[in-house]
């Protein structure tokens, strides 16, 4: 039976009327967009795209909240050029943020879909209520399957990994329809582990566990460098094979994003397959310093932002603008690390513009 989730690149499909006015040349305005509340994180997380402590990345250089009552106006303004849905995410832990569950609420006021990407720590009382409520997603970073692992993967000095689980069962009481899910970004500290995290979201209420490799970040200057070696690889889809025949099933089950892996597989060839980033248009990053990013990718690099939304101008403003347009028409893609659009953009590229699936032949 083919797996249906929510990572399969295939979904832009849905959206195939804004992809074919973008190819025209036309202003579009984003499906969806990332919103980091905040750049602040009490984790440490040594594989994090955006620095650690030691690194002092991208997070650690803009350490900053953004301001609840522009971010109100600005979902205000999605709402009106028919963006359909805001992920809440980092950047840094978005429930850092003091009016996290207001803003989650108003996002739902104004008829955006959201979702929640967090450590799940602070996922309780009104944030909790907010998101059982209203939210499509919630998807807590895990990274392990023991406290043990939690602390290595999370860069943190006191256990917290019970605790999120606990958060998800607390939330799955009070949201038995929500999508619920985690991710496990797999690494050497936690290769072993696959299948012990899978078992212990599922029994937390979880909807899914998903698996990606930890991408290395040298590129950055962030130094992470925790590449999987080929039997690393071996053993998480071992692993994965193993945690699909047990929990597959009843509600749940384990997303191996295996496109992901192959990417980063030693001695394999990889190739970009496209020619040009198209996704600009479909998604942005609003960062937590107000600065637009063309991708979650290059958030924090320069080159790669287009403008601010702070302190009040219109998103509208800065998004139809030359300079936008210039510098998406710039990325030279070849030079861009390996990045989570790639199939975004190999699909428009074979299914829009070479019409590679035959598109009028149902």
């Amino acid at each position: 039976m083919t797996q249906v989730h929510p990572f399969q690149p295939l979904k832009l499909l849905r959206h195939a009327d804004r992809v074919e006015t973008m190819l025209r040349g036309l202003t579009v305005y984003p499906v969806s967009v990332e919103f980091d509340l905040s750049n602040k994180c009490p984790h440490d997380c040594p594989m994090c795209s955006f620095g650690t402590s030691k690194s002092q990345g991208y997070r650690q250089q803009a350490w900053v909240t953004f301001p609840a009552p522009r971010a109100h106006a600005l979902l205000d303004e999605f709402a009106a050029l028919g963006v359909q849905s805001v992920t809440f995410t980092g950047g840094g832990e978005p429930l850092i943020h003091p009016d996290a569950a207001s803003l989650f609420a108003h996002a739902a006021a104004v008829g955006l879909q959201y979702g929640l990407v967090t450590n799940g720590v602070l996922l309780v009382e009104k944030v909790r209520d907010v998101v059982a409520e209203s939210a499509t997603f919630v998807r807590v970073s895990l990274d392990a399957g023991t406290e043990a692992t939690h602390l290595v993967t999370h860069g943190i000095q006191q256990p917290q990994f019970e605790r999120v689980l606990a958060n998800l069962r607390a939330l799955r009481l009070r949201a038995p329809a929500l999508t619920i899910g985690a991710s496990f970004c797999v690494q050497p500290a936690n290769v072993q582990e696959v299948l012990t995290a899978a078992q212990r979201v599922k029994d937390a209420g979880g909807s899914y566990l998903e698996l990606r490799p930890t991408y290395p970040t040298e590129w950055r200057g962030d130094g992470w460098s925790g590449a999987l070696s080929k039997r690393q690889m071996q053993t998480a889809a071992a692993q994965a094979h193993a945690a699909r025949a047990l929990h597959d099933g009843d509600g749940f089950q384990v997303i191996g994003l295996e496109d992901r892996f192959q990417a980063i597989a030693p001695d394999e060839t990889y190739e970009k397959g496209y020619a040009q980033c198209h996704i600009g248009p479909l998604t942005t990053i609003v960062g937590a310093d107000g600065r637009l990013w063309h991708c979650c990718v290059q958030r924090g690099i320069e080159g790669f932002s287009y403008g601010s939304v702070l302190p009040n101008t219109p998103f509208k403003d800065v998004w139809d603008t030359e300079q936008h347009r210039r510098m998406r028409a710039e990325i030279d893609v070849e030079k861009c690390p390996r990045c989570r659009y790639d199939n975004y953009n190999r699909l428009i590229e074979g299914a829009f513009l070479r019409d590679g699936m035959h598109a009028a032949f149902v």
